[in-house]
């Protein structure tokens, strides 16, 4: 379900060339540089690009489609301090830097019917996260958050590509994943990347998206066991989400 309340972005754009690697040197280079990208969790810096499941009106960015606090579909996140990532920012003394979350956005460019292409994953990855101002704080902490509307739409999963994506590729799931992690790890040399994979995913999108992770040398925090209400994190859904992140991310 999606809050029609918040006007989401007008217009649309077809692909530009950006969306296309190649692979080849560079690409060790971009593993090395993730996985090197170490940095102390209390007092850091963060930004995210999610959906529905990191969205809270007010605090995304404008003209994205929030879908909490809608009590009639989640009747126990009210506050934005209930959501996961409010509630480690809290525990960890962390800073929120921006939140680029959209509801019902999908990763790949096979968007919903009523979405523009800008809602994306692809597009946002390139729009939030690359070529920031000189001056402009980068954060310490990335969180990318997605695939849940990928799969319950029933978008075309793929293969996972690390080299010669193309514009059809990026219309599949698992392509699209390789792209906004490689583009993100290229872009903010300094963050730590780190991948949240949702639990009741189709196994293969799971599967795929951890094997990008550990390709790319992002952090795969893996969920297990997160209580819903219509598909979508409760109150206590969102504090074991902020726990299970939090013990991966002590751990590195």
């Amino acid at each position: 379900m999606i809050d029609s309340r918040n006007k989401s972005r007008e217009g649309d754009a077809s692909l530009p060339a950006f969306c296309i690697f190649r692979g080849g040197p560079g690409e060790k280079k971009v593993r090395e540089t993730a996985m090197n990208a170490k940095k102390p969790l209390r007092g850091a810096t963060f930004a995210i690009l999610g959906d529905s499941y990191s969205t809270f009106d007010g605090w995304i960015t404008p003209g994205n489609i929030f879908y909490y606090p809608q009590p009639q579909y989640v009747d126990d996140v009210l506050a934005v301090e209930d959501t996961w990532w409010h509630q480690m920012m809290t525990r960890q003394d962390m800073r929120l830097l921006f939140n680029d979350s959209y509801s019902g956005s999908t990763v790949c460019t096979h968007v919903r019917d009523n979405q523009p292409d800008s809602s994306s994953f692809v597009w946002r990855s390139k729009e939030f996260f690359s070529n920031l101002e000189s001056g402009k704080e980068r954060p310490d902490y990335i969180f990318v958050f997605g695939g849940t509307n990928d799969s319950w739409l029933d978008r075309t999963v793929g293969q996972v590509r690390f080299e010669g994506r193309n514009e059809e590729d990026l219309r599949q799931i698992l392509p699209s994943f390789c792209f906004v992690l490689e583009h993100m790890i290229r872009q903010n040399p300094g963050s730590v990347v780190v991948l949240v994979v949702n639990t009741d995913l189709k196994p293969e999108i799971a599967e795929g998206m951890i094997a990008a992770g550990e390709h790319y040398g992002a952090v795969n925090v893996v969920l297990a066991d997160i209580d819903k209400q219509n598909g979508h994190p409760s109150k206590l859904g969102m504090t074991q989400i902020a726990q299970q992140v939090q013990a991966v991310l002590k751990k590195l």
